[in-house]
């Protein structure tokens, strides 16, 4: 049986959840903390990517090529 506390802790995993991703893509697309060519995708998420095409373009992009004036 799905009881309120059941919802409310599911609601609070789910919350902690996305602001660990915020904090780690805010993190991931900071140049002042990780450089551009240091960039890398959580491990699900990059598994996600691989199996669902349209989630490429989110996140952090494959280029892990550096540019000239870094």
């Amino acid at each position: 049986m799905v009881t309120k506390r059941t919802i409310t802790e599911l609601s609070l995993f789910a919350g902690l959840i996305v602001s660990m991703h915020v904090a780690y893509y805010t993190i991931q697309n900071n140049p002042s903390l990780v450089a551009p060519h240091q960039r890398q995708e959580l491990f699900y998420v990059r598994w996600l990517k691989e199996k669902i095409p349209a989630l490429r373009p989110y996140g952090v992009t494959d280029d892990k090529t550096p540019k000239a004036d870094q």
